[in-house]
């Protein structure tokens, strides 16, 4: 089967997988539902396997070009985590979906999956840009351009079916199959799958935001010390309820240089915005997310902390697909 007759068969069945996929979240959401009566825990808690963020070290590449990528991730359960990488050279949009119908073609037209990496622990990898990716594509959507990275992390055992002739499964939404320690199945909600997206570019780079340093209480906070904190009365997560229990003033600060501006090689301008996130295992945050110029939010450990250390964790973003991170330790009384 030739190239573009393979591109075909993705767009024609990128319905399908759609629809199957959809499947499987509305099998979420009936879970989510039938545990209504529980509040769910905000997105800066992490209580499970969590990848926070994919850096690469530069988000556009030229063609031929190689790109390194390193993932941060965090499972409370310490357990093993198994990475696949695969390039998704052609997707037909930039969604995890589309990454995944394109790796399925790919292993259709090849025999085998474009695997970049796969194993226990391999949680960077190395992506070199098809030195052809911009063969055929117009100059009006050369902005556009770009190929995927899909990750996968299984807390066990991971084993990839792309095989085309059992892609159309309706049990088998998505091509992977990950099991625990005991052979177990483990569900999507165990096994994190994205995709980390660079643009194609000839000459432009970006540089990922630099956190230059970390405060707490507007003071430097260097990565080697632990601060000792008290926690608040609550295993609750309003902030607002502790903000005179304990509270504290937590800030990633990013370079000036961080916030990148000027004209791209289309002639457009541009000027960054830049974002901190923030996580952690056992606290309160007062704002999950601060604009890069005004980064500062509260955090109050809570009482289930109580005699625990506690990892922090910032990871600033810019929207051009720059990414850093870094963290510190408090040790809760």
């Amino acid at each position: 089967m030739k190239t573009h007759d393979l591109r075909h068969l993705s767009a024609t069945r990128s319905r399908s997988l759609a629809t199957r996929l959809s499947a499987v979240t509305l099998g979420l959401g009936v879970l989510v539902l039938s545990a209504c009566d529980e509040p769910l825990d905000p997105g800066t808690q992490v209580s499970s396997l969590r990848v926070l963020a994919v850096q690469a070290d530069n988000t556009f590449a030229a063609p031929g070009e190689t790109v390194h990528m390193q993932a941060l991730s965090v499972d409370p359960a310490n357990r093993p985590i198994t990475w696949a990488w695969a390039l998704c050279a052609h997707p037909v949009s930039s969604s995890v979906e589309s990454c995944i119908l394109d790796v399925a073609v790919t292993a259709a037209e090849t025999g085998m999956p474009p695997l970049l990496g796969m194993g226990e622990g391999v949680d960077n990898v190395d992506v070199t840009i098809p030195a052809d990716i911009l063969a055929g594509i117009n100059p009006e959507a050369r902005p556009s351009a770009l190929v995927g990275v899909l990750s996968i992390a299984c807390p066990g055992t991971l084993d990839l079916n792309v095989d085309p002739s059992t892609a159309m499964d309706p049990n088998n939404p998505l091509p992977i199959r990950c099991t625990d320690a005991n052979g177990v199945e483990l569900g999507l909600h165990d096994t994190i799958i994205g995709v980390k997206r660079v643009f194609i570019r000839e000459t432009d780079r970006n540089a990922n935001p630099v956190i230059e340093r970390v405060t707490f209480d507007g003071e430097d906070w260097p990565a080697d010390v632990i601060q000792e904190v008290d926690s608040c009365e609550t295993d609750e997560f309003v902030y607002d309820d502790c903000k005179d229990k304990g509270s504290h003033q937590l800030a990633a600060v990013v370079s000036d240089a961080s916030f990148e501006s000027g004209i791209d090689e289309f002639g457009r301008n541009f000027a960054e915005d830049v974002i901190v996130q923030h996580y952690n295992t056992d606290g309160i945050f007062q704002y999950e997310v601060r604009i890069g110029e005004e980064p500062t939010t509260g955090w109050v450990a809570r009482s289930s902390a109580s005699g625990s250390d506690v990892p922090i964790w910032f990871v600033a973003r810019d929207d051009r697909g720059g990414v850093s991170y870094t963290s510190r330790t408090v040790h809760v009384r």
